[in-house]
């Protein structure tokens, strides 16, 4: 029996799983290993759950599973742990996909990100300091498993940073030169 609220258009894959059980019975422990906030749905606290948690609501707190998955009307106001995150949402403060962290075009991400890999759609929207749990562990400066989905990837924030250094680097340079 599939619960009231869920937009199988909206769940995605994670390595090869499809996320389309969300409030589906698979066996006698599933319901007791999945938290489901549906839109509308408004929850203060931090959660953890086993296995998966489905934002479609706001939560405010911190947030710790294996999988999330952040719908687009979805937002999380508080830092997220996971192995695996799928972000068509927002994610207000930092979040550690310990293995694959996916941003979609209608994703945002406002705080540090830490991921194994990363997966960002064009139109996903990271604004904060990015790391690769990869490049730490083996000393590397540059980011492992980066995946790019569709080039090139419109990075607003970035650009508009960018932006705003070459600008301070040129009044700089002229204020020297006086």
């Amino acid at each position: 029996m599939k619960q009231a609220g869920i937009r199988h258009e909206s769940l995605n894959k994670f390595r090869g799983c499809v996320m389309s059980d969300y409030g589906t019975t698979k066996g006698e422990n599933s319901a007791n290993s999945c938290a489901f906030f549906g839109e509308g749905v408004t929850f203060k606290g931090s959660i953890t759950a086993p296995e998966r948690i489905v934002v479609h609501g706001t939560v405010e707190g911190d947030v710790v599973a294996r999988e999330l998955l952040v719908g687009p009307a979805g937002t999380i106001k508080g830092n997220v742990r996971v192995d695996q995150a799928d972000v068509q949402g927002k994610v207000m403060q930092n979040i550690e996909a310990r293995v694959c962290l996916s941003l979609r075009k209608t994703g945002r991400i406002e705080g540090a990100a830490v991921y194994g890999e990363i997966e960002i759609e064009k139109g996903g929207v990271l604004s904060g300091e990015v790391s690769s749990l990869n490049s730490s562990e083996k000393g590397d400066k540059k980011p492992d498993g980066v995946r790019v989905s569709s080039p090139p990837i419109a990075f607003d924030a970035i650009r508009s940073a960018a932006t705003t250094e070459t600008r301070r680097d040129d009044v700089e340079k002229t204020v020297t030169k006086k």
